[in-house]
């Protein structure tokens, strides 16, 4: 058996949830129910920096 998410070749998604969590996701994987594409289809460290860019535009919580 195999798992995607170690998979050096997978490609991956960047999902939110309803409460604004992200997540690398394998692309060849159903997306979970409430959870929302934001990115990709990409490769695993497009994602990363995505959601590093994403963050680093987020403002910190008083």
């Amino acid at each position: 058996m195999t798992i995607p998410f170690v998979q050096t070749h997978t490609m991956f998604l960047v999902l939110v949830s309803p409460t604004g969590q992200y997540s690398i996701w394998p692309a060849v994987l159903q997306v979970p129910a409430g959870w929302q594409v934001v990115h990709g289809v990409a490769c695993k460290q497009s994602c990363v920096d995505f959601i590093a860019a994403v963050r680093a535009d987020l403002p910190l919580a008083a």
